[in-house]
């Protein structure tokens, strides 16, 4: 049987895509995802999609039919568990690194033994989280579904140049456990790192105190921002990303810096990014909440995040595993308005 997917559903962007076809590649279930990205100003594969769903269907020998950069419509049938080695991708200009493990990482973790993956491209880059986020903030979280994965970032990629590079390895982790975040907390340290590449080491400074001053403001003491103008970069450019941390809860918010933008908004933006979860408590901010749907669905038994807001992002995932991997799941938002809790009941699958 295969599962029919209409691209435009919900935010009907590269995030449905990619998701379909993890899920696909994890469960053995064939799809057909047609008016792919329809609601975009370009429709259809970019490259930076198809680099993420040719490396799945390398790794799970998938059937595919209109799988090239263009193509509104996708068939993806797996053939085989996902296999374990070492791989190299390289996505080309700047495509989102970050954007591709999204994709990538929960089908690692399926596969049949450890495994190694070096990818290059965007590791700061518009509209996706940069690798400090991956690394600080979701990776944590993933490893409270039972995820066995690491990461770390080997050399920063910019638009419009890319060439970053990063190095991810996973471990067997399936069956994946579920887990529910859905206390809130009161964070009293807030932790990050501000960086440049190819830049004055003066903007990292300064991006770096007016995420503290905005913070200090609000009544946070306990700060640690690093300065990072030592890893090296391909392309110019800036970004700071800020987390707090509190037992298991973790949450972030960045800002990427651009030509004529001063490095004080570039640091202020990352602080009210941060705040806004901040000072509700939250276990859970609402980017990660749409990264953490497709565990929460792939776990057995009952998960629960507590977020500030759900996105269209997670209202999109939420509705992909129900229809992919059987997942059942509600939404409940608080008396106050100023939170939201997703409970999602895993089908508890295991690779096929």
């Amino acid at each position: 049987m295969v599962v029919e997917i209409d691209g435009s559903m919900g935010e009907g962007g590269g995030q449905l895509l990619r998701y379909s076809a993890a899920i696909s590649a994890i469960t053995g279930v064939p799809v057909r995802i047609y008016n792919i990205r329809a609601k975009r100003a370009n429709p259809g594969l970019r490259p930076q999609h198809y680099a993420a769903l040719s490396f799945l269907a390398r790794l799970v020998d998938a059937e595919t039919r209109g799988l090239r950069v263009g193509s509104t419509e996708v068939y993806f049938r797996p053939r085989r568990r996902p296999q374990s080695g070492v791989f190299t991708v390289d996505i080309g200009t700047a495509g989102s690194v970050t954007l591709f493990l999204q994709a990538v990482t929960p089908v690692l973790l399926a596969a049949s033994g450890p495994v190694t993956l070096r990818v290059s491209g965007g590791t700061s880059v518009k509209w996706s989280p940069p690798f400090p986020y991956f690394e600080e903030v979701l990776v944590p979280l993933f490893r409270l579904w039972g995820a066995r994965v690491k990461a770390r970032l080997v050399r920063r990629g910019f638009y419009p140049v890319g060439g970053g590079l990063v190095e991810v390895s996973a471990e067997p982790s399936f069956p994946l456990s579920p887990f529910r975040l859905e206390t809130r907390v009161v964070y009293q340290a807030v932790g990050g790192v501000s960086y440049v590449g190819n830049l004055p080491c003066s903007i990292a400074e300064r991006q770096k105190r007016a995420a503290e001053g905005f913070l200090r403001e609000k009544g946070l003491r306990n700060i640690d921002i690093r300065v990072d103008c030592r890893t090296p970069a391909r392309g110019r450019g800036t970004g700071i990303v800020l987390w707090a941390r509190k037992g298991e809860a973790v949450i972030g918010g960045d800002s990427l810096g651009e030509r004529g933008k001063p490095a004080e908004k570039v640091g202020g933006e990352a602080a009210v990014k941060l705040y806004g979860p901040l000072r509700r408590g939250v276990p859970v901010d609402p980017h990660a909440s749409d990264n953490l749907v497709i565990y929460m669905a792939l776990a057995g038994g009952v998960s629960r995040i507590l977020t500030s807001e759900l996105t269209s992002h997670a209202e999109t995932a939420l509705r992909l595993c129900s229809m992919i991997a059987g997942a059942k799941y509600r939404v409940d938002r608080s008396e106050k308005g100023d939170a939201v809790l997703i409970e999602v009941e895993g089908a508890g699958l295991r690779p096929r």
